[in-house]
């Protein structure tokens, strides 16, 4: 299990390896419930993937939660398409998970994603103050 976030490193501690932080995306049922997550870099990605994929206003009594790249997807997909989506992602992930630093994005904008609204989306970031670059792709 994490430590607590703050000024403090994020580390995982072995005490806790049996300690689930949290669930996966997708959703899918494990062995007793969904299946879960036991690492802080794993609870990260769920957490990076869940918020950026809801819509504004769809979660209940928190209607900013949310990154509005489904609404982006509709816009017309030019190549300022890419630089919306990118000022989007950096934004969101600034206010609501403010301990992820983001290094790259990769937005794949490809003739047949464009004739079904989609882009695909390569993400590498980092977790408080470590060096370590991980990475989550996701389709919008």
């Amino acid at each position: 299990m994490a430590v607590v976030l703050g000024s403090k490193p994020v580390k995982d501690l072995e005490s806790f390896n049996d300690y689930a932080i949290g669930i996966t995306l997708p959703l899918q049922i494990g062995n007793v419930a969904f299946n879960q997550s036991f690492t802080t870099l794993e609870q990260v990605r769920t957490n990076i993937k869940s918020l950026l994929l809801t819509k504004r206003g769809e979660r209940v009594m928190q209607p900013n939660l949310g990154s509005g790249l489904d609404e982006l997807v509709f816009d017309l997909n030019d190549d300022n398409l890419a630089s919306d989506v990118e000022e989007t992602i950096i934004s969101t992930l600034q206010q609501w998970l403010p301990y992820v630093t983001v290094d790259e994005i990769n937005i794949e904008q490809t003739d047949e994603l464009k004739d079904s609204n989609r882009v695909n989306i390569s993400l590498k970031f980092r977790i408080g103050d470590s060096i370590n670059l991980n990475q989550v792709t996701f389709t919008v």
